[in-house]
């Protein structure tokens, strides 16, 4: 009787692993669609590309490079520093400042999402994603 208990439970367990399955980032393009939960308009999209170790763009003014960690943690991003009109150089500011820190996820139609604090910061739309590497 013990042995279909443990069975059982050990099915069960590995049922619920399945349904709790977190989606891994895509390697691929993205374009910034919201930055703290505000849609993002600008003249030309801004553009992102994920590469499995580390998340390049570039904004309405400048060129930035965050590492990935392992664990989807974004370290600590360096940025070109030109000048541009305030509004622009407020939206790359206050992205900036959302990416460092934050946990980079992805939810089932391949978005990826920025998380801090159990909040999403900013949310990535796919453009041109393909199969990402292993992540282990």
């Amino acid at each position: 009787m013990k042995i279909i208990a443990a069975i059982t439970a050990a099915l069960a367990f590995l049922a619920l692993a399945a349904c709790t399955h977190t989606p891994v980032p895509i390697v691929g393009a993205y374009m910034v669609a919201e930055v703290d939960s505000e849609q993002v308009f600008t003249e030309k999209p801004i553009k992102v590309t994920y590469t499995g170790d580390r998340l390049s763009g570039r904004g309405p003014i400048n060129t930035w490079n965050i590492p990935v960690g392992k664990d989807g943690k974004l370290g600590m991003g360096m940025s070109t520093k030109m000048a541009g009109p305030p509004e622009l150089m407020q939206l790359e500011t206050n992205m900036l400042q959302a990416f460092d820190g934050g946990t980079l996820k992805t939810n089932a139609d391949g978005v990826l999402l920025v998380e801090k604090d159990g909040k999403v910061v900013v949310e990535l739309t796919p453009v041109n994603a393909i199969a990402s590497p292993s992540q282990d």
